[in-house]
């Protein structure tokens, strides 16, 4: 069997898969003096989906853009910080990326960022995020499960089996006005959690290390998700917005939603609890 089908990857999969590594690893490198240097939150410019971009957000950036000059083939860029590029002649791909997902995290020093790649095609797509503090990867691609690679190691993932909404564990995100919408959510589950980087926080759903993630801000970036969403799905779990809905990602820098991923055992209960629907 050869090494793609081994990782349930195709061998396009596989080779996409390949120049994700690289980019984690050069921003792995490109950021590693500056994780937990105030100095790395300086502000450089406003970002492209018209956020700060911090000096470590820019080096990340540069460095996955770099890799991806490099590799001989062609994408649509879509990312934070830069916006929209195009890299090669002819793309044949379009790239959802976060280089730095728990900017603050980093910057702070807490182990818990990532580098997020969603890579797409007209019958393609591979969800990659990298555990930066730990160079531990989670990948998939469509129709062909979700994994864990550390140290050369590969692992399939699956969401949990928690039989029972009140034994849960849940990472939540809210703003006012809709904080009084968490407070169901919190008196019927065990427990919430926020960590900061939506991206890792989605592949622990995957994992089975979390029940379900939540995000009731309304204005999560859809490059923060799309690589996790994949992932998540192809672990078995469920993913929508907030009303209920199939999340699609169709290249829009402002696409924004409310969203939510679950194992699937008690997503319609959640959305309830979260009063999905009635908005």
């Amino acid at each position: 069997m050869d090494q793609g089908a081994d990782a349930g990857l195709s061998a396009e999969g596989e080779g996409l898969k390949g120049i994700c590594d690289s980019a984690a690893e050069a921003v792995r490198k490109s950021i590693g003096e500056l994780v937990g240097d105030p100095a790395s939150g300086l502000v450089m410019h406003m970002g492209a989906d018209g956020t700060p971009t911090k000096k470590i957000d820019e080096l990340a950036e540069e460095a996955v853009v770099a890799v991806l000059e490099g590799s001989g083939l062609g994408f649509y860029l879509l990312s934070e910080e830069l916006g929209r590029k195009q890299i090669g002649e002819d793309p044949a791909y379009l790239l959802h990326l976060d280089p730095l997902d728990g900017t603050f995290n980093a910057i702070a020093g807490i182990p818990f960022y990532s580098v997020s790649i969603y890579i797409s095609g007209p019958a393609f797509g591979l969800g990659y995020v990298s555990d930066l503090a730990h160079a531990v990867n989670f990948y998939a691609e469509r129709g062909r499960g979700a994994w864990r690679e550390a140290e050369g190691k590969r692992r399939r993932l699956a969401v949990s089996a928690t039989p029972a909404l009140h034994n849960y564990s849940v990472s939540a995100y809210t703003l006012r006005p809709n904080t009084g919408r968490i407070v169901a959510l919190g008196d019927a589950i065990r427990r919430i959690r926020t960590l900061g980087s939506t991206s890792l926080e989605l592949c622990l759903v995957a994992a089975g290390k979390l029940d379900g993630f939540v995000d009731l801000r309304g204005g999560l970036r859809l490059v923060d998700v799309a690589a996790g969403s994949v992932i998540v799905e192809e672990a078995g779990g469920v993913v929508t917005d907030g009303r209920g809905e199939r999340v699609f990602f169709n290249g829009d820098m402002w696409q924004k939603a409310e969203f939510i991923a679950t194992n699937g055992l008690f997503h319609r209960e959640i959305l309830d609890l979260l009063g999905g629907g009635d908005l």
